[in-house]
C-alpha cells in the first residue's frame, strides 16, 4: 500500500469504528487494547482472542455491542494503527482521555491495556511504552512501569 492509501485506510477504519462503537467506555477499552497489542508491529491471534474474552467477561457493560461484530472491528482498527501509527496512537489516546474523569472506567481501560501487554506471552518494551502513555493520559499509576530493574 502506498502512503496515501495507508492514510486513507486508517481514516476510513477510524470512521467505521466511530460509527459502530458509540459507547465511550468500549471505545476507550478497544483503543487501549489495540495500541498496546499493535505496538510491536504485529497483532497475534492470541491478542485478538484475549480482547474478545475481555469483552465477553464484561458483556453486561458492553451490552449495546454485538460481539459477533467485535472481532472484525478490532482487527480493522489494528490495521488502521499499523497503517498510520502516529495518527492511530494520537486518535486512540484522545478517545482514552475522554474517560479520564471516571475512576472505574480508568481502571477498566488500564486492565485492558495490561491484558494486551501479556496476551501473547511476551512483554515487549514497545508495548510497555504504550501502557505507560495510556496511564499518563488517564492520570493513573502504571503498576507495570518499565524500569531498569527488570
Amino acid at each position: 500500500m502506498t502512503l496515501d492509501k495507508e492514510a486513507s485506510y486508517a481514516i476510513a477504519s477510524w470512521e467505521r469504528f466511530d460509527e459502530i462503537v458509540t459507547d465511550d467506555l468500549l471505545r476507550a477499552v478497544t483503543s487501549a487494547f489495540v495500541i498496546v497489542a499493535a505496538a510491536d508491529g504485529d497483532l497475534a491471534r492470541a491478542e485478538a482472542d484475549r480482547f474478545l474474552q475481555l469483552l465477553r467477561t464484561h458483556e453486561a457493560l458492553f451490552a449495546p455491542l454485538n460481539l459477533d461484530h467485535a472481532e472484525p472491528v478490532f482487527r480493522d482498527l489494528a490495521g488502521a494503527v499499523f497503517s498510520d501509527p502516529p495518527a492511530g496512537r494520537k486518535t486512540a489516546l484522545a478517545i482514552i482521555a475522554a474517560v479520564a474523569d471516571n475512576d472505574t472506567y480508568c481502571e477498566l481501560v488500564r486492565s485492558a491495556a495490561e491484558i494486551a501487554l501479556t496476551a501473547d506471552a511476551r512483554r515487549l518494551d514497545a508495548e510497555q511504552v504504550m501502557l505507560n502513555e495510556i496511564c499518563k493520559t488517564l492520570g493513573i499509576v502504571n503498576r507495570f512501569e518499565l524500569t531498569d530493574n527488570r
